[in-house]
């Protein structure tokens, strides 16, 4: 016995065919991921659209808005303010959002200040290109279109 060679092994052909394996779908699933449709990380670029309150008498209160865009910074847009708005884009398609704001005199401070009306606007982009415009308006201020991406609220 003395010139016998024991061999053992604890590797089988089975054993590396599934480590094998296993690393195999470890590094497809690192190489090949695709995120969600429905995430926020398939938005691409963004847009921002300027709204300013050139007005001496109203002040703008933020009400709502739908579609993919930013909540305003600014609640309240007092006479000589101005505020971005910025509506997010997916890839090359049209993204279409509204904002909406409800109009105050500037000298009303009151809690439940005395509601004139409301103006409410659509802002419309494509990467590099985008509109912001007037879908209602039942206040007395008026707006006016100072470049495609911007307006401006007067008396």
């Amino acid at each position: 016995m003395e010139h016998e060679i024991a061999q053992i092994s604890a590797y089988t052909n089975i054993g590396i065919t599934l480590v094998l394996f296993i690393l195999l779908v470890i590094v497809t699933s690192i190489f090949c991921y695709k995120p969600d449709e429905d995430n926020d990380s398939s938005i691409q670029s963004t847009l921002d659209f300027g709204l300013s309150n050139e007005s001496r008498l109203y002040r703008l209160r933020w009400y709502s808005k739908s579609g993919p865009m930013n909540i305003p910074e600014r609640r309240s847009l007092f006479p000589g303010d101005f505020d971005l708005l910025t509506l997010r884009l997916n890839g090359v398609n049209l993204q279409i959002a509204t904002v909406s704001y409800r109009v105050y005199y500037v000298a009303d401070l009151s809690p439940t200040p005395t509601l004139l009306g409301e103006i409410s606007f659509q802002l419309e982009g494509t990467p590099g290109l985008g509109v912001i415009s007037v879908l209602r308006n039942t206040s007395p201020a008026s707006s006016v279109s100072v470049t495609l991406r911007n307006k401006a609220i007067y008396d």
